[in-house]
């Protein structure tokens, strides 16, 4: 999409099963109040972000195209989602909604989901497709992240944890092992299948270099700050215990079946 979104929330729901559509339920999960409108074309596109307002009630974007919109909200990855417009990608939203009550983390994404069918008249199916995939699973060495019992809260549960060295390094608070695996899948851009069998919740730091940082370069063409470090496959296996290998396998796809743009209110 070639826009730099901040995305500050997590959620940890299980995804819809192919038997009935996303947004079936007799009594979906819904925002108190929502407006939502078009970004003014004339702002800054920098700092585009969907975040959370402390007390976990109020849930702001700005600039988000919809499909982004939508494959945070579903926590997929773009080739998992078939379909749609082209101004899916193009026409960039900024909203605010509002919870009668804080929400936890299992409790925010499917109140997206269902302001997404209420609003742009969102229908998707999902199919099951055999395609290239990443495998999840545990590390002969055996997990080395820390179990995490605490109560569930709506804040991110992978987050920047900037320390004295260069390379990027992240903390993970009581995070579900299908959300690192859709955080993973958001930097090596391909589905992720949680193989791991891991129940809870987890604790944890991970510090990687990301493809290509390596060899980066300054504003005015100087060598960036040496990074010497491990990839994220080697960081997984040895700062968490689990292991991150190519396979082909049955993924998930959502298939757009019917969209509207919306009417702003």
């Amino acid at each position: 999409l070639g826009l730099l979104v901040t995305l500050f929330l997590s959620a940890n729901q299980a995804s819809p099963s192919n038997s009935a559509s996303p947004q079936a339920e007799s009594k979906a999960p819904a925002f108190d109040v929502a407006a939502i409108k078009l970004s003014d074309p004339k702002a800054v596109r920098n700092g585009c972000y969907i975040k959370g307002q402390p007390g976990g009630q109020t849930f702001v974007g700005r600039c988000i195209p919809l499909r982004l919109w939508i494959t945070y909200s579903y926590k997929l990855i773009d080739s998992q989602l078939v379909g749609g417009p082209d101004w899916i990608d193009t026409e960039l939203y900024d909203f605010e909604a509002k919870a009668d009550h804080s929400l936890t983390r299992a409790e925010l994404a499917p109140m997206f989901q269902t302001l997404l069918a209420d609003r742009f008249h969102l229908r998707l199916r999902t199919e099951t497709r055999t395609m290239p995939a990443l495998a999840l699973t545990v590390d002969k060495s055996g997990v080395k992240m820390k179990s995490n019992g605490g109560p569930n809260e709506w804040e991110i549960a992978i987050m920047s944890a900037p320390g004295a060295s260069p390379i990027p390094r992240f903390k993970g608070t009581r995070c579900p092992t299908n959300y690192l695996s859709w955080w993973i899948a958001q930097r090596e851009n391909r589905p992720v299948i949680d193989k791991t069998a891991l129940p809870g919740f987890w604790d944890f730091f991970i510090e990687y270099v990301p493809d290509g940082m390596a060899d980066r370069k300054g504003p005015n063409g100087e060598p960036g700050p040496i990074m010497d470090g491990p990839s994220l496959t080697t960081a997984l296996r040895e700062q968490l215990g689990l292991k991150l290998e190519p396979v082909k396998g049955p993924v998930e796809v959502y298939v757009i079946d019917h969209v509207e743009k919306v009417s702003e209110n």
